[in-house]
């Protein structure tokens, strides 16, 4: 506990998004840390997750006050370790190498050893733990139960295989839907679905054991998953917004009784089964079905977490390693997967499972199952690459002429590949330069 006269100040950054009060558990955290250590206050700003990346370079470039801890979209990791404070270092410490071994720090146990084993692989490099996580996310498949019972579909599809049968079924209702499933077109699903094929998004273990250099958007597994979902969009099975990244046009689809089945995230399962019961039917879950002919390794995660700034005073280093502690404690990690969350530690995964909570609330046992039976290969832990957020919108723009244009998948997405590389080349060329700077290319997404 620090005995300063004066609080010493831990200013956080905190990545926002639009679902209602999701930082809440942490603006909660904070107030309660403060008590029990009253030699410690908070300033929280909250910043779309988007644009967080963007604001702290431009505030190392303007010389503004800098964040102590500051939160990262998962696909903008790879940013925030190439991100450079003023006199060029790097702008933020390793998380486990700031811990140095201690076992607790102002009293707080060290918990980094307790996090769900995928959640810290995927924000570890070379095996360090880089940043805290601080919540945990999957994409599952949502099911219209009544829909399903109707057309004799006797259980929430697990395969592409699968999925196709029951989009036929319900379709072929006297009064059944149009089209059978929606997904967004987002550069997450091709990085879900490249895993669960066991194939790599980028070189050097999808940068796990080097930085990635090369990117693989026209690769086997990538393809598969291309002309599948072709397959099903000209079939009528899948139903197309036409808009990129449209989380929320599919979900309002599902909850119009438009389709039977629709994939997102498992952080807006709360969202999606409010409107469920708002339109009178109930949801069953899944999930995410996999290519049938592909080995299995898992699914890669979504979510955030808090970077640590390098050259902080010992006594504000402490707080703030105190407090990433203190929001993972067992308390307030379950306080976080009530909020929508899954669970990023292994006794809160354990407490809500043993509680029966876990059973209480759709999605939460696919989506958790989903993450846990992950193989751990670099395949299943996902890429750490950079200016992933363009690279997405590479791959979108190429599966958006294949669903409107009836683009041929391999030649187009090997024009994907040539434009996320120079990408890749132009991010890389900044990080590698002598000396080193922040790449331009800082967007998450």
């Amino acid at each position: 506990m620090s005995h300063a006269a004066t609080p010493t100040v831990l200013n956080v950054w905190l990545a926002n998004h639009p679902i209602p009060d999701f930082n809440l558990p942490v603006k909660e955290a904070a107030e309660s840390f403060s008590r029990a250590h009253p030699g410690y206050e908070f300033h929280i700003r909250e910043i779309g997750f988007r644009e967080l990346p963007i604001e702290i370079a431009g505030a190392v470039e303007r010389g503004d006050p800098l964040p102590d801890l500051a939160e990262y979209y998962f696909t903008a990791t790879q940013v925030g370790l190439d991100t450079r404070a003023g006199d060029g270092s790097r702008l933020f410490v390793p998380l486990e190498r700031a811990i140095a071994g201690r076992t607790s720090i102002l009293g707080e146990p060290v918990v980094v050893e307790d996090i769900v084993p995928i959640v810290r692989d995927y924000y570890s490099r070379g095996g360090e733990l880089v940043s805290m996580p601080t919540m945990a996310s999957t994409a599952i498949l949502f099911a219209n139960v009544e829909m399903m019972r109707r057309a004799g579909v006797e259980r929430v599809p697990s395969t592409w295989r699968e999925l196709t049968a029951a989009c036929v079924a319900v379709t072929g209702l006297p009064d059944g839907p149009a089209h059978g499933v929606a997904w967004p077109n987002h550069g997450w699903f091709f990085q879900m679905e490249v895993a669960a094929q066991s194939g790599l998004f980028s070189n050097n273990d999808n940068g796990r054991s080097g930085r990635s250099t090369r990117v693989c958007l026209d690769s086997a597994e990538v393809l598969n998953y291309a002309r599948w979902w072709q397959q099903m969009h000209e079939r009528g099975h899948y139903f197309y917004t036409g808009q990129k990244r449209d989380f929320f046009g599919a979900m309002d689809a599902f909850a119009r009784g438009e389709i039977a089945f629709v994939v997102t995230s498992s952080a807006a399962g709360l969202l999606l089964v409010d409107q469920a019961a708002k339109a009178g039917f109930q949801i069953a879950t899944g999930p995410l079905p996999r290519n049938d002919e592909a080995p299995y390794a898992g699914r890669l995660l979504g979510g955030q977490s808090l970077f640590l700034r390098a050259g902080l005073t010992p006594e504000k280093e402490d707080g703030a390693l105190a407090f990433l502690q203190y929001l993972l404690n067992p308390k307030n990690a379950v306080r976080r997967v009530h909020n929508g969350s899954l669970p990023v530690t292994m006794p809160a995964y354990k407490q809500v499972m043993a509680d029966g909570w876990a059973d209480q609330r759709p999605g939460f046992r696919a989506a958790t199952d989903q993450i846990t039976s992950s193989n751990r290969t670099p395949a299943a832990t996902g890429a750490l690459l950079g200016d992933i957020n363009r690279i997405h919108d590479v791959l979108t723009a190429a599966m958006h002429d294949v669903l409107s244009s009836a683009a041929e998948p391999t030649a187009r997405f090997r024009a994907a590949n040539e434009e996320g590389q120079a990408l890749l080349d132009e991010y890389n060329a900044a990080c590698l330069a002598y000396p080193p700077i922040t790449p331009h290319a800082l967007q998450a997404g």
